[in-house]
């Protein structure tokens, strides 16, 4: 009688990793930005002020540009300008007025697109990644 020899464990094993490897739907790997692709930012004012707008991590302020009252404004930067932690905030100051407004901490991937709404009521303003 002839015996049957089974598969060892090892290639069974072998075989289920790579059934279970994930890849996108066209079959490809996943290709992450790079750390130089661009970031985003469409500002959207419906403040009553004009604003300029900022972005900032830690001690360093950067001017993004300018967007006028119910206006909006489309701002790219490299990623490479937030560091290596990728982490920063925005800052919207009103024309002609002393106080500003910063937003909460965001950790920004590259490649990251952002909007940012500023409502009349400053603090009622919100910030989207997509």
């Amino acid at each position: 009688m002839a015996r049957l020899r089974t598969p060892s464990r090892w290639l069974v094993f072998a075989l289920l990793l790579a059934a279970c490897a994930h890849h996108s739907a066209s079959g490809e790997p996943e290709q992450r930005p790079s750390r130089d692709a661009p970031v985003s930012l469409e500002v959207e004012n419906h403040n009553w002020s004009d604003m300029v707008i900022y972005l900032v991590r830690g001690q360093l302020v950067s001017r993004l540009g300018s967007v006028g009252t119910l206006h909006t404004a489309v701002f790219t930067f490299p990623y490479l300008q937030l560091g290596n932690t990728g982490n920063a905030r925005l800052r919207a100051d009103p024309v002609g007025n002393l106080q500003s407004f910063e937003s909460e901490d965001i950790n920004i991937q590259p490649g990251q697109n952002l909007k940012w709404t500023i409502e009349n009521d400053i603090d009622r303003s919100f910030l989207s990644a997509y």
